[in-house]
């Protein structure tokens, strides 16, 4: 009886033993994943994690984040002049970065030529290469970057030179940010881009920033400019607009927008 006696204490003395144990052990795990994350924190105390702990919510960055005025011109290459100018592109009569007897009659013409030309258009360039929002001294890079690739030993304005010209460009980004542009834009990013767009090769249609096509239909007047994008309009060049650019769900207003937009990015003042 003794005996049984013993064994059942033993029995009830090593299960309860167990149990602290098992409770010891989860308490301990439980302590470290709780604790895990702040050690890893703390650990972590560099001036970027401290950064990155204080940061705001969101960030805003305008393209690549490099701000306005302060590109160079290969990154100004990279992303608009490319398009028109790389050595393997098809466009006609742009000169091809690195083809040097393509380039060597315009290097003739003097860097200020150049920038002029690109700044204000010229023949089939359109505007600032149809990118509204570089300033003269980006555009200025651009042009030293792919001249220079190509024979010419243009001296590109300094990054961090734009002050003057951002200045200037103050009421044009100003038009730009308005509510009314940004509709225009909106309608044109979606649908006139397909033959309005700066580098559209669809024939007649006038091209965004290209103040030669855009200076005769503007002559015609406001209403008369809106009357043919709203009914359609068949140049005598043999161009046709269709009505509302083919967009027949836009509103009256939502077209008049599109063209206002092309027109004030054209020279013109709507």
């Amino acid at each position: 009886m003794n005996l049984n006696k013993n064994k059942a204490k033993g029995s009830a003395l090593t299960t309860f033993i167990g149990g602290i144990v098992i409770l010891l052990v989860v308490l301990f795990l439980l302590v470290k994943l709780a604790t895990s994350g702040y050690h890893s924190d703390v650990s972590d105390s560099t001036a970027t994690a401290t950064e990155t702990r204080i940061m705001p919510v969101g960030s805003v960055t305008m393209g690549d984040g490099t701000p306005v005025g302060q590109r160079t011109g290969e990154q100004i290459f990279n992303k608009i002049c490319i398009q028109c100018h790389a050595a393997d592109s098809a466009v006609a009569n742009s000169p091809k970065l690195g083809n040097s007897a393509e380039w060597a009659p315009r290097i003739a013409q003097g860097f200020n030529t150049l920038i002029q030309h690109a700044v204000n258009g010229f023949n089939a360039m359109p505007a600032r290469g149809g990118a509204s929002d570089l300033t003269d001294d980006e555009v200025a890079r651009a042009i030293a970057f792919m001249a220079n690739q190509s024979g010419a030993d243009f001296t590109a304005p300094a990054v961090g030179s734009d002050t003057a010209s951002a200045a200037s460009d103050t009421a044009a980004e100003t038009v730009a940010a308005s509510p009314a542009n940004e509709a225009g834009k909106a309608v044109f990013d979606k649908l006139c881009f397909a033959c309005h767009a700066a580098n559209s090769v669809i024939p007649f249609s006038p091209k965004l920033t290209n103040k030669a096509d855009w200076a005769p239909r503007i002559k015609q007047g406001k209403e008369t400019v809106f009357k043919h994008a709203l009914e359609g309009y068949t140049g005598p060049d043999g161009g046709v607009m269709p009505a509302k650019g083919g967009g027949l769900t836009l509103s009256d207003d939502e077209v008049k927008a599109a063209v206002t937009y092309m027109v004030n990015e054209s020279g013109g003042k709507f």
